[in-house]
């Protein structure tokens, strides 16, 4: 099933990333699945990207196109995406660190408007929903 992933931080007009498809399991039924099945797939997607090339394909030289300039701009950073020092992510610590993000009230999570406000709560996902997750950030300042 197709769904669309969007990420939003408060204080911004626009989204920090724009609207992606995202292919998920049917068989979700709360939100800890549909978190553990998007931490599972994005981890694996990172481990799995050689440097430069997503494909694991060598490349003798790295260039940008003008589509991925274009795709990149949007987030304010146009890179290569190489990852030098290669590590592997453990699916495991993430899945826990987004639990207790999410736990902690680090972000929160809408589906097609309506929030999500539990790991238990049952959902159900239709075809092209809309997934918006906004990360909420803590005011720092001095007192004097």
């Amino acid at each position: 099933m197709q769904i669309y992933i969007q990420v939003k931080q408060l204080g911004k007009r626009k989204a920090s990333i724009e609207a992606q498809k995202f292919i998920i399991e049917d068989s979700l039924f709360t939100v800890y699945d549909l978190l553990y099945d998007i931490v599972t797939k994005q981890v694996d997607k990172f481990n799995h990207r050689a440097i430069g090339n997503i494909d694991d394909e060598p490349t003798l030289l790295n260039y940008l196109s003008l589509t991925q300039i274009e795709n990149q701009s949007p987030s304010g950073k146009i890179s290569f995406n190489l990852d030098y020092r290669q590590q592997k992510q453990d699916i495991q610590s993430a899945f826990d660190n987004v639990i207790m993000a999410f736990n902690d009230g680090l972000f929160r999570i809408f589906l097609n408007d309506n929030e999500l406000s539990s790991l238990e709560e049952k959902i159900k996902l239709q075809e092209n929903d809309k997934l918006t997750f906004i990360r909420l950030t803590m005011l720092s300042g001095r007192i004097w």
